[in-house]
């Protein structure tokens, strides 16, 4: 079969490659894929960058995919040929206690697909039959596929996050976690939402959030402090989302919000940052960490996507699997909110 292959530890070294198509194991099944996303952790070991050190190749990328349960293995009782179904990107063991409480993403022994196991980014893919959720009927495949960061948003904002109606909401970084979280904001609450972004976001991802029907601020065209006084009429944001990555965002989320909000932060840092905790306890800032997502974040997910009530048509760009070099690189530039690979 034909998959996207990590195949180096240098920047830049994967490729498409013809590797044997996998057989399922015991609890396993393997899956047709019918779409894979390219996430911001895919590029990054891509492009082997500082935290990704571990990523052993080769490994087949890609962990935001969607299939079709071509052939099931022994044991195996939760799935049957003709399924249609996503996988789960964070698995974790399911015996320990983090597991059991629900929260099977910070498990100690998680396993990360497309990262520590082969993932998505081919024709097919070999996936524990436990860690699977069925997708609605009537949901497109290529939509189903989006599970992934629209959970981990969900996880952020419906689970980690208390927006009320009327809140004030700021949301850092227009990526698809940045973008989908505004959405959510704006529809679980009502919350008056604004969406930042930088130069580099002008061009096509703040403009592809406009579309999505987000109000937008470039950051590069005017302080943050005009924004908001513009936006918010000179009251402070009652919440802020920090999906950027950007420690400089994360400094401004937390000298930015009102005495006594709080800042959801979801992005990951490549940097360290320094960080002075008395201003933030002298005005009861709330700073709540969320990570990933779990499988009821994965069932609301779908659930949003097969009503409607998440509509991610303005983000997404669909590229053939034999593409993917190219989709990596639109990404890389910033020319995509969410590439979506198609084998």
């Amino acid at each position: 079969m034909r998959a996207f292959v990590k195949t180096g530890t240098r920047p830049g070294e994967a490729g498409i490659e013809d590797v044997p198509r996998p057989t399922p194991g015991l609890g396993e099944v393997l899956l047709r894929v019918a779409a894979c996303g390219i996430c911001g952790s895919d590029l990054h070991a891509f492009n082997s960058d500082p935290g990704f050190e571990w990523v052993e190749p080769p490994i087949i990328l890609g962990h935001e995919f969607s299939g079709i349960v071509e052939e099931v293995g022994s044991g195996v009782t939760e799935a049957s040929v003709g399924d249609r179904v996503v996988a789960v990107a964070i698995q974790g063991c399911g015996e320990c206690e983090v597991c059991e409480s629900g929260s099977t993403q910070l498990c100690p022994n998680r396993v990360a697909v497309g990262l520590s196991r082969d993932g998505g980014m081919a024709e097919y893919a070999v996936a524990p039959a436990r860690h699977l959720v069925g997708t609605p009927d009537g949901l497109d495949l290529s939509v189903a596929a989006l599970a992934e960061p629209l959970a981990v948003s969900v996880h952020a904002v419906n689970v980690r996050a208390d927006i009320r109606p009327g809140d004030k909401v700021v949301v850092s970084g227009p990526g698809p976690i940045g973008v989908f979280c505004a959405m959510l904001a704006r529809i679980r609450a009502g919350a008056d939402v604004l969406l930042t972004g930088v130069g580099k976001d002008a061009e096509f991802r703040l403009p592809a959030a406009e579309r999505a029907g987000i109000r937008t601020a470039n950051l590069s065209d005017a302080p943050l402090e005009d924004h908001l006084r513009r936006e918010f009429g000179g009251d402070a944001p009652d919440v802020w989302v920090e999906s950027s990555g950007s420690v400089r965002a994360l400094d401004s989320a937390i000298k930015s919000v009102r005495p006594g909000g709080s800042v959801i932060v979801v992005g990951l840092y490549a940097e360290d940052m320094d960080f002075s905790p008395t201003f933030s306890v002298r005005r009861e800032t709330s700073i709540l960490f969320s990570y990933s997502c779990n499988l009821p974040d994965y069932e609301n997910a779908l659930r949003l996507l097969a009503s409607g009530d998440i509509n991610p048509a303005p983000l997404l760009s669909k590229h053939p699997l034999e593409n993917a070099p190219e989709a990596f690189e639109r990404v890389r530039r910033g020319e995509a909110v969410k590439a979506m690979l198609e084998p």
